[in-house]
């Protein structure tokens, strides 16, 4: 790792800068230790402000670049860009959904704004990293809403806590840190004249898009309110599932995991939708990918791992699966393990 030395210097950083100053390396494998001169390459570097693990770079390595910076967009820019991004959604919703619009796009900031400052990267934490892709996001969920089932701005409000409690709360790894995040929502919805106990209507607020099961691409993204029904829904899911297999799931669909089964199926439904599953062995991950896969209309692309699997088998299975994905246009979802 590019950790510095007593001197300052950065064992990497110097290598690289060797051939900016010289155009080569002494090649120290032969007896002659010929100069090997390596031409027309072209260097572009990523930097981030130093801190959490990065650390200033030598002036003698950054003489030799054009260092170009940006600023972060300022509020006025984000206000409008998700003002125009979500008032062209509820275009056509009540007036009064629409009027929520504003005060909603703020509140996303304020809190966004709170969790970055807030929940700080610590070695333990390391992936509390959060930018304008997780504003974004909570945006992407909101305009998954139905216009059937949004009649009122509570029904957006809560939409949007639920979406907040995926960007930001799945993330946390403790309820401490959870805590946190429903303190400052519950902060923002205050202002909305909605209380805590209206807007939490059941135990839990949870939504997808297979409660009412009809098959196809246009199934509603609505708050599942018959927790459960779900419960129940989720295990016909399951014995479905299990007809088709050789080798059944044996599982019990208890509230966490039917949970676990929904969030999975959020992210598969929205573009580009990526889940680092994070978990203890035998904690289910893979099972309840595979049902949630089964119950988007999903086909699961999954690599055997045999004795003697090399990097060419990898390249061939990642071939495989991504013609399945582009040339076949069957939505797949490919689960590699971390063994």
């Amino acid at each position: 790792m590019p950790k510095k030395e007593t001197y300052g210097a950065q064992p990497p950083i110097e290598i690289l800068r060797q051939w900016m100053d010289h155009g080569g390396w002494y090649d120290r494998t032969q007896k002659e230790k010929p100069f090997m001169k390596i031409e027309d390459i072209i260097f572009v570097s990523a930097m981030g402000p130093p801190g959490g693990g990065k650390s200033n770079i030598t002036q003698r390595m950054q003489r030799h670049f054009n260092i170009m910076t940006y600023t972060n967009l300022g509020k006025e820019s984000i206000t409008m860009i998700f003002m125009k991004i979500v008032k062209a959604f509820v275009g056509g919703y009540s007036e009064k959904v629409g009027g929520a619009v504003a005060q909603l796009v703020e509140s996303t900031q304020i809190v966004y704004n709170s969790v970055a400052d807030t929940l700080k990267p610590t070695p333990s934490k390391s992936h509390y990293t959060f930018n304008l892709r997780d504003i974004s996001k909570i945006f992407q969920g909101v305009c998954s809403s139905s216009q059937k089932h949004t009649q009122e701005p509570i029904d957006l409000i809560r939409l949007w806590v639920h979406e907040n409690q995926r960007v930001f709360g799945d993330r946390m790894i403790n309820n401490e840190d959870k805590n946190i995040l429903v303190t400052l929502l519950m902060r923002e919805v205050e202002k909305f004249n909605i209380k805590k106990e209206t807007l939490f209507n059941v135990e839990r607020i949870i939504y997808g898009d297979y409660f009412l099961g009809m098959d196809g691409e246009n199934r509603p993204y609505i708050q599942i309110d018959d927790i459960p029904g779900m419960l129940l829904k989720i295990a016909e899911y399951l014995e479905d599932y299990n007809q088709g297999q050789k080798v059944p799931m044996k599982l019990v669909m208890f509230l966490d995991a039917c949970d676990h089964v929904s969030k999975i199926c959020r992210i598969l439904r929205q573009p580009l939708g990526h889940a680092l599953l994070l978990g203890v062995g035998g904690s289910g991950r893979q099972s309840l990918s595979k049902l949630a896969t089964f119950i988007s209309n999903f086909k699961l692309y999954q690599i055997e791992v045999v004795k003697g699997y090399n990097m060419t088998n990898w390249r061939d299975n990642l071939k495989f699966c991504l013609m399945q994905a582009g040339v076949e246009a069957k939505v797949t979802s490919f689960l590699f393990v971390d063994t």
